[in-house]
């Protein structure tokens, strides 16, 4: 029961994902530390990688004169890497710490096993993270717009009073032409709320998701004015079933879980530095004023 448990530990298996790409690297490193400092052997591992690049690069493999070309390139590369070593241009490069990094991120990324949720684990999170899920409201309408220049009295009564004039009536060329003129657009198809509310505002969302399907409504205030709108089709808010986003709550669930596992085999590798920040804002900047960089 015991070793089960060991067995199934996240710990371990990164562990072992490290011990196995630690000795892969191992294996094709080229570092003199590694190796006679004096000696460049090419064997078959590394003509192999040659041949084999090349063909898929090329689709075909290489000619003896090309194959020659690449061991040429190969030993002139270990030779700048090599003597780059020497000269310490490793140290303090932005390059070569980006790709350390990238290198130990690799490592820290979780196995497949980590990363395959349970049907309890998926519940708990659809119920903990829902509100991703909500289904907006969506509207798809027809308005018609009263100018705010007008008095506010004025306007609310020439709105009611077109409303009575055409009760029960869909929009049409007549029934537009009771408003007033505006680069506002007559109407939108199956539209999400916070879409209209970028256009009319909130408040008028508010007011047309109050009307009536299939009828003619308002009048309701905008940031511009008052509209009479005519529902064409509502579509209430809602929150679907965990089955019908099932394999969005997965993908999103892997992609949170990936990232706290790399965050907490961060956390660790942290911990055993005692990092101090001696520097301040103030002082960074005097040492850039100091140097001119504008």
């Amino acid at each position: 029961m015991v070793s089960r448990r060991i067995i199934k530990e996240p710990l371990l298996h990164f562990l072992i994902a490290g011990v196995v790409i630690f000795a892969a690297y191992s294996v094709m490193d080229r570092s003199p530390a590694a190796e006679d400092k004096s000696s460049i052997e090419v064997g078959n591992g590394q003509l192999a990688q040659l041949f084999e690049t090349f063909s898929r690069t090329w689709q075909r493999p290489p000619t003896e004169t090309e194959l020659n070309d690449l061991i040429d390139g190969y030993v002139k590369e270990e030779v700048f890497y090599r003597e780059g070593l020497e000269m310490g241009l490793d140290q303090n490069d932005a390059i070569v710490r980006r790709r350390m990094q990238q290198k130990l991120e690799f490592l820290l990324e979780p196995s497949a096993e980590e990363l395959s949720p349970t049907s309890d684990e998926l519940v708990a999170y659809f119920k903990a993270h829902s509100g991703r899920y909500d289904q907006p409201a969506k509207l798809s309408f027809n308005q018609i717009f009263f100018n705010s220049r007008r008095p506010g009295d004025d306007r609310e009564l020439a709105a009611r009073t077109a409303l009575a004039s055409f009760v029960g009536r869909k929009d049409d060329a007549s029934t537009e032409a009771l408003g007033d003129a505006t680069i506002l657009p007559p109407g939108m198809d199956l539209t999400d709320t916070k879409e209209i509310a970028a256009v009319f505002g909130r408040d008028f969302v508010v007011g047309a998701l109050s009307g009536t399907q299939g009828r003619w409504s308002g009048p309701f205030r905008s940031t511009y004015g008052v509209h009479l709108v005519y529902i064409n089709r509502k579509i209430v808010a809602s929150t679907p079933a965990l089955p019908d986003v099932l394999q969005k709550v997965r993908s999103d669930w892997e992609s949170d879980r990936r990232r706290e596992i790399a965050d907490n085999r961060y956390a660790d590798m942290k911990s055993k530095y005692d990092i101090k920040v001696s520097g301040s804002a103030d002082g960074a900047a005097s040492v850039i004023n100091a140097s001119g960089v504008k």
